[in-house]
């Protein structure tokens, strides 16, 4: 559906992701659907919800402020409430085109690295759904952080006992090993062929030392779009940690982003103490994200 693929991205210019999840999200067969349109038939508002997940809700920067999105928001709640469902949440669910609801500032109070938050971004998303009875449901806060390339000029530091490189094939069953003894939820990203072949979109950096592979990070070339470049599911083995391989392969994973002639490095969908990690290779907080939650008294609706 082009019409609401376009809407998305004409009022979310800065989110990335790739267009073909993106559509593919929108357009889920278990979708519920609401799209308002004005007189010249433009859509003007929009909520795609499926389950008790809100996909994406979003009224028209031009139109805000009269009403229109909580005539939408209204009318998705009824259809989940009308499902039996006992809370709404909004953004990450059983997919998701943004973890949460983007907004300008920290949602819980805590020392986080460097902000530089993309254009276009505040809080007044965040505050209507407030006085809505949302709340974060996280006990952290959630962002994306992103680095210019050419802003880019750190370095590994040496380490002797640990080589570096592109995972092949053959690497294939010690890297699940590995990010199964990392960090468990991120093999299903790791367990793709694609992952190992010395082209493609997206290649598994791995750190290995004495023969075995004890650290992982998955990196992208322009999959989520033109001259943008990713990082991500950075996983290292509990007993080498506190050595700096995470520091490492984020590094060399970004100079091969720069290397490769990209403009802008990105990494989504992280949390609290990990700015700290991507912050040593100059990346920056670029959007936070409110973890939205409603809890539903189904008796009352």
């Amino acid at each position: 559906m082009n019409e609401l693929y376009n809407f998305f991205r004409s009022n979310f210019p800065y989110c990335v992701r790739e267009e073909s999840t993106v559509r593919e999200l929108l357009i889920h067969d278990k979708n519920k659907t609401i799209i308002t349109h004005d007189s010249d038939h433009k859509p003007i508002a929009a909520s795609v919800s499926r389950g008790n997940n809100i996909l994406f809700l979003c009224v028209d920067k031009v139109c805000r402020g009269g009403g229109i999105g909580s005539y939408i928001l209204d009318r998705t709640e009824e259809m989940i409430t009308s499902q039996g469902f006992k809370e709404i949440t909004i953004g990450a669910g059983s997919g998701y085109i943004m973890p949460g609801v983007p907004t300008s500032r920290p949602v819980i109070t805590e020392s986080l690295e460097e902000a530089k938050i993309c254009t276009g971004i505040d809080d007044s998303a965040k505050r209507f759904l407030e006085k809505r009875g949302y709340r974060h449901s996280w006990d952290c806060n959630c962002f994306d952080m992103r680095l210019d390339l050419d802003d880019f000029n750190a370095k590994p530091t040496s380490q002797p006992d640990v080589t570096y490189r592109w995972a092949t094939a053959s690497d294939f069953p010690a890297v699940l090993t590995c990010t199964n003894d990392a960090h468990a939820d991120f093999t299903k990203y790791y367990d793709t062929a694609d992952l190992y072949k010395s082209w493609g979109p997206q290649r598994a950096l791995i750190a290995e030392t004495k023969g075995e592979i004890v650290g992982t990070l998955i990196v992208s070339f322009e999959k989520e779009g033109e001259g943008i470049g990713s990082i991500g599911c950075t996983a290292v083995k509990p007993s080498h940690r506190r050595k700096g391989i995470a520091s490492n392969l984020v590094v060399i994973g970004t100079s091969y982003l720069k290397e490769a002639g990209l403009k802008e490095a990105f990494l989504g969908y992280t949390y609290s103490g990990l700015d700290k990690l991507y912050a040593r290779a100059g990346y920056k907080i670029s959007t936070y994200y409110f973890m939205a939650k409603k809890e539903i008294d189904v008796e009352e609706n």
